[in-house]
C-alpha cells in the first residue's frame, strides 16, 4: 500500500548532501518503475539543484520520475553553515 501522502498527491523527500549530490534518504517518490526512491540522487541539471547547492530555496515546477510537481526544496545546513542536505515538499500529478 502507497503512504498516505502519496495517495494524497504530495510527495516529500528528506536529502542529504554529500558535497557533490542530493541523495534521497527518506522519500515518498517512487521510480517510473515503482521501485522506492530511497537511494537516488537529485538530478544535477533540475533548476532545484543549481539553486540548492547556493544554498537558495527554490520554488517552481520540477519533473521528478517522469510526473510533473509543483514543488519547494529548501536547503538544510548546520549551526556552522555547512550544507547538509535539503527537504522537498510538492505536489505531483498521478
Amino acid at each position: 500500500m502507497a503512504p498516505a501522502a502519496a495517495l494524497a498527491g504530495q510527495e516529500s523527500t528528506i536529502f542529504r548532501y554529500d558535497g557533490q549530490d542530493f541523495i534521497r534518504e527518506k522519500t515518498t517518490l517512487t521510480t517510473e518503475d515503482g521501485a522506492s526512491a530511497v537511494n537516488t540522487k537529485l538530478d544535477r541539471s533540475s533548476p532545484a539543484f543549481e539553486q540548492l547547492v547556493q544554498k537558495k530555496s527554490y520554488t517552481g515546477p520540477a519533473k521528478v520520475f517522469g510526473r510533473t510537481c509543483d514543488a519547494i526544496y529548501a536547503p538544510v545546513m548546520d549551526a556552522g553553515g555547512a550544507m547538509t542536505g535539503a527537504l522537498f515538499v510538492a505536489t505531483c500529478d498521478k
